[in-house]
């Protein structure tokens, strides 16, 4: 299966499961009490899953491979559960961008100062875990704030803003050789029902990211710009921006 097919493929689901996460996740943690056996074969690999992600879900080998590079950590330690149909906020987002730029290359977060954010009028309502996370996104330019100079850290993450940012990391990427992207196709917007409702902000990153593969609309026609984008699909896209970098 191709790049653009695996997310094509997860993405398309995103509303429907943005719609119901609570009660998802508590079937997935109950289906996987039954399904996960203390060892399964992840891409080849013998590992343990969380408790609360069967070896069968689309998510498994992404949730194995952000746990296994260190990109996200488990959501409740306590009970190894990873809570993959639970909304991401934005300073998790950024925690997530901030650990793989780190991995591929420390050179990019090393010059993140911390100057520009401390200006922020909700910098204290950070986590003291995100601070460099946080720091590093908003100096890189890829997490901004609003109009009342608020970060929002805690605030859950749309699909509109999740392909701001991507737009904004991918860039990033891209400006230190360590990936290749095409310009946009405003065209391919247009053809969503709910066009509408698209921010004019997030158009030129919504294109980027469907020219690109980095999303997808879904069965019914839809994108869903204000749906909640989860920790599965965080995963997954970590994952899929990995073997399209070629690492």
């Amino acid at each position: 299966m191709t790049f653009k097919q695996v997310l094509s493929f997860f993405l398309t689901g995103a509303t429907v499961l943005s719609m119901s996460a609570t009660a998802l996740a508590a079937d997935t943690a109950s289906d996987a009490a039954e399904d996960t056996g203390a060892n399964t074969v992840v891409d080849g690999l013998e590992t343990a899953l969380p408790a609360d992600v069967a070896d069968t879900a689309w998510y498994a080998p992404a949730v194995h491979y952000v746990l296994e590079e260190g990109l996200m950590d488990l959501a409740a330690p306590v009970d190894a559960g990873f809570w993959p149909l639970h909304a991401v906020s934005r300073q998790a987002v950024a925690d997530a961008l901030y650990r793989d730029a780190k991995n591929r290359d420390e050179k990019l977060t090393a010059g993140a100062a911390g100057m520009g954010i401390r200006e922020m009028a909700d910098y204290a309502d950070i986590g003291q875990d995100y601070y460099p996370a946080m720091t590093f996104c908003f100096d890189a330019g890829i997490l901004t704030g609003d109009d009342e100079k608020r970060l929002r850290p805690g605030k859950t993450v749309s699909r509109e803003e999740f392909a701001a940012m991507l737009t904004r990391y991918l860039g990033l990427l891209e400006e230190n050789g360590l990936t290749e992207t095409v310009p946009g196709d405003g065209m391919a917007v247009q053809e969503f029902t709910d066009v509408s409702q698209i921010s004019d902000w997030a158009a030129d990153s919504v294109a980027f990211c469907l020219k690109n593969g980095l999303m997808n609309g879904n069965t019914d026609g839809s994108f869903a710009p204000q749906g909640n984008v989860l920790r599965a699909e965080l995963a997954q896209v970590l994952r899929n921006i990995a073997s399209d970098a070629g690492r």
